[in-house]
């Protein structure tokens, strides 16, 4: 405290009544800038930051301005966030030392991965080899059904029953293999992040971005699943799915229902037959439509199916055809790795 201001504190005490307050002296600031001394603090000011006085005028006390509702809220949200971020960093930290204490090398990583990848997709095969089993005993029912209906025949309700449980097991069967692609896809994601990690903690040289080639795989793995959303015409695009099955299947069709477009088995090693179905997706609520395409179980039906160039095309050009965007192509979403 300077000699003058020293000198008025001095001056103010003396002028104060000698009471029962005596020895007791606020000091505060007011709005403009002017300093107050007095024993009593007016009921105005009590909100303001001040400093208590003894008789010499020396500080022996300061109470800090009371806070505004909106400072507390402030500052109880900024704390708030103190603890997020001491939480996601301590989380981060166990999981740190998890990933180190389970892999090795960037090659343990890919093994892992790889091996539960591979696990699915058996999964898959052998789900598609009973579609396949289903689409045979389906044409055959259907055939059946239809000669008896040509000789003047009634069909049974109860064969009709088994064709339609028929068709759903085949629905089934589709709903199934796309919520194996979405596993593989959580897996891929999941790993992804683990191996981008991995680089971090070890410094290593980061490729490219694990989690886009995830995505991509995904994508590339459900080219033949529109998914039909509120904001797109669900009845257009079934129409145009069946357009694009009469356009690309080598074999007629041999069963058309509300749901279900089937056209008969490769009969030639350069055949393709193809099967459209409208499911509803149980994940999701929302309408998918699912192409399947068929080749012969020949060497040389089995490598059409797999790499054959009007294949592919076929399968590159269905969610233009449908009214989709081909480089979105699934519109399913892209699982998060704990999803």
């Amino acid at each position: 405290m300077s000699l003058r201001h020293l000198l008025a504190t001095l001056m103010v005490i003396a002028c104060l009544p000698m009471s029962g307050h005596a020895g007791k002296l606020y000091k505060w600031v007011d709005d403009e800038g002017h300093t107050h001394y007095s024993d009593k603090l007016p009921p105005s000011d009590t909100r303001r930051a001040r400093s208590h006085l003894d008789e010499r005028g020396i500080t022996v006390d300061k109470v800090e301005a009371a806070k505004t509702p909106e400072q507390i809220r402030q500052e109880a949200e900024e704390a708030r966030l103190r603890r997020e971020q001491e939480r996601l960093a301590e989380k981060q930290l166990a999981e740190d030392r998890v990933l180190l204490r389970t892999f090795r090398t960037v090659d343990d990583i890919q093994m892992a991965r790889d091996g539960q990848i591979q696990a699915v997709d058996t999964y898959i095969r052998v789900t598609e080899s009973n579609i396949k089993r289903l689409k045979n005993t389906l044409e055959v029912m259907q055939q059946n059904a239809a000669e008896l209906e040509l000789s003047g025949q009634t069909v049974s309700v109860r064969y009709l029953n088994d064709i339609e449980t028929k068709r759903q097991a085949l629905k089934d069967s589709y709903q199934s293999i796309v919520d194996r692609e979405r596993e593989k896809n959580r897996i891929r994601q999941s790993f992804a992040t683990d191996l981008k990690r991995f680089r971090e903690l070890k410094k290593l040289a980061q490729t490219n971005d694990p989690t886009q080639e995830a995505k991509q795989s995904f994508i590339d793995a459900l080219l033949n699943v529109y998914n039909c959303d509120e904001s797109k015409n669900c009845d257009q695009a079934w129409l145009n799915a069946k357009a694009y099955l009469r356009k690309n299947s080598t074999m007629p069709v041999s069963m058309e229902g509300e749901n279900i477009v089937m056209t008969r088995a490769p009969a030639e090693n350069d055949d393709i037959s193809i099967t459209v179905s409208r499911i509803r997706d149980k994940k999701t609520s929302q309408t998918l439509i699912f192409m399947d395409l068929q080749c012969k179980g020949t060497n040389q039906g089995v490598a059409l199916c797999a790499r054959g160039e009007k294949v592919v095309r076929i399968k590159a050009g269905f969610q233009a055809a449908l009214g989709g965007d081909p480089q979105t192509p699934t519109g399913l979403e892209i699982a998060s790795p704990n999803g």
